[in-house]
């Protein structure tokens, strides 16, 4: 739906124009008036339009005067000069911008209309064109790092599928690694940062120290760096792709090892700064890098001593230390964190279909497992029972659901008799909350529309109240999603059902004999009896005065 707008101090032609170009349904127009170039003006504060036709002569604000004023607001707009002073300055100064034409008024409104049909077309045009494609290219190029820290993230929180990585979609972020090729893992920590610094501090310093690392790293490794969310920077590498396969990652875990001392040296001395560093003892592929990301934060975490200035190199080391302290033996978790976030997010965003694959995908880890005394599945059970206790506790709809769900089963796993017996509850809470949500999204429509059509009903007799951006102010929407929910919902354009509106209630009034049919038109927000004539008679097929005629004539 595009925007259009009259301007012309004359109110019997910028009414006219209105009505005409409110009634051509192939267009799909929404309209607007003003019967002057401030009045114009205020308008374009308040929306974005896509077209404007107007006087160029008018008391105030000129036509010309206004169309600088559009250039300030919407540059893209079109505008259609009608006049009918047939003036070569005029013109001449019209033309010296884009998207400007110019038609005589007395061509007539079919010519008004072959001239806004044209306007339309050069917009859809223009969204085509190749240069905005062109333009959408360089906005991409501008946010391809982004994208790619986003993507690589995607990678190590477990948020992407294997599927998902491919050397293409590399490519496409200009990631300079290799997808067929395994991975070597490097987390850094700053562990000098005060609590009290600041947001934009603290990534000031980490641009810093990515720079100062980057530098050491660039002249024999491949790498691409990303800050997670705990502000601490990762590094994944690959020897470069002409070095010889034999010895490649040995002799890039000889460089990183003699560099990274040189790293943290120099971001002691330039930066002040002391960082820990954790270093994989072996590449890995990339549908595993989630996974050994995982084994590098427990490592980074599993300080000794005060850990400043930390540099572990092998992982092997906390396998040892927990031999030694007597927990070999200890049980990882099924599910790392990240997933469980995703499932979260997913419920949260009302993502059915991707939340009941997180789901099965969960659930598929507990295949081989027999006991419901089994640690790390009661973990897994109790971690999934939580995210739907705090989704529903935020919502506040445990009292809503308590009976309907079971609630004392949502964190009793001893409740169920098997894990795909728990599961196959979980998959049951999720379908009544997505429902639930459902349910709740139609109702809110329903009220929006109901107060929509109110407003309607009450102010059929003011124009302004009844327009598109007024009625999308006073719920508070943008007016193109206003006019798409109102066809979703209703199954009919919101011009519709204001003209259907005017209609009846003009078909009312006219029952009453003692009613003018200049009133009527008032009354129903034509505003002269010619519009509101012109409007009836396509609506009914005859004149007010003829249907008033069969009304007493039965």
């Amino acid at each position: 739906m595009y925007r259009l707008l009259v301007v012309d101090d004359e109110m019997i032609i910028a009414d006219g124009l209105y009505e005409v170009l409110s009634n051509l349904p192939q267009l799909e127009l929404d309209v607007y008036k003003a019967y002057s170039g401030d009045e114009a003006v205020r308008l374009f504060d308040r929306t974005r339009f896509d077209i404007v036709l107007t006087d160029i002569r008018m008391p105030g604000l000129d036509g010309l005067q206004l169309l600088d004023k559009i250039r300030e607001r919407w540059p893209s707009c079109r505008v259609i000069f009608l006049t009918g002073h047939n003036e070569f300055s005029y013109i001449y100064s019209a033309f010296q911008y884009e998207s400007v034409s110019y038609l005589l008024k007395t061509e007539g409104y079919e010519k008004v209309i072959q001239m806004v049909e044209q306007a339309v077309m050069d917009i859809e045009t223009e969204l085509r064109a190749e240069a905005l494609l062109q333009k959408a290219k360089e906005q991409l190029h501008t946010t391809r790092e982004l994208l790619q820290k986003d993507y690589i993230k995607g990678i190590l929180n477990e948020q992407l599928g294997v599927e998902e990585i491919h050397q293409k979609q590399f490519d496409e972020l200009a990631i300079p690694l290799r997808a067929d090729s395994p991975v070597l893992i490097m987390l850094g920590r700053v562990n000098s940062f005060a609590s009290g610094l600041t947001y934009a501090t603290k990534s000031r310093q980490l641009y810093r120290i990515r720079l100062i690392a980057n530098q050491y790293l660039s002249a024999r490794v491949a790498f691409v760096d990303v800050v997670n969310e705990s502000k601490d920077p990762v590094w994944l590498i690959q020897p470069f792709q002409n070095s010889s396969e034999e010895d490649a990652w040995g002799r890039t875990l000889t460089f990183m090892k003699g560099n990274l001392e040189l790293i943290q040296s120099a971001c002691r001395e330039s930066l002040g700064e002391v960082l820990s560093f954790v270093l994989d003892d072996s590449p890995v592929m990339w549908a595993a890098a989630a996974e050994r990301f995982s084994t590098l934060n427990m490592l980074m975490n599993y300080r000794i001593g005060q850990g400043c200035g930390m540099l572990l190199l092998d992982k092997h080391m906390i396998e040892q230390e927990l031999q030694a302290s007597g927990e070999g033996h200890r049980e990882k978790s099924l599910v790392r964190h990240a997933k469980l976030g995703l499932l979260a997010d997913q419920l949260e965003h009302g993502q059915r279909t991707e939340f009941r694959t997180t789901l099965l995908d969960c659930a598929a880890t507990l295949a081989d497992v027999d006991s419901m005394h089994h640690v790390p599945a009661q973990e897994l059970y109790y971690s999934i029972g939580l995210v739907f206790l705090s989704y529903m506790n935020r919502w506040h709809l445990v009292e809503t659901v308590a009976t309907q769900i079971g609630l004392h089963k949502l964190m009793q796993p001893g409740e169920h008799e098997s894990w795909q017996i728990a599961f196959d509850y979980f998959l049951h809470v999720g379908d009544m909350l997505f429902n639930l949500q459902s349910q709740e999204e139609e109702r809110r429509a329903r009220n929006v529309i109901t107060v929509i059509q109110k407003h309607v009903q009450d102010h059929l007799h003011d124009p302004d109240e009844i327009s598109l951006i007024r009625l999308a102010e006073l719920v508070y929407f943008n007016p193109s999603y206003l006019s798409r929910l109102f066809k979703q919902v209703t199954g009919t354009n919101l011009s519709e059902y204001i003209s259907a509106c005017r209609m009846t209630r003009a078909k009312r009034l006219l029952e009453n004999p003692d009613v003018k049919i200049q009133d009527v038109a008032e009354l129903v927000g034509y505003g002269t009896a010619t519009n509101f004539t012109r409007s009836f008679r396509k609506a009914t097929h005859m004149t007010p005065q003829e249907y008033r005629a069969t009304i007493f004539n039965r």
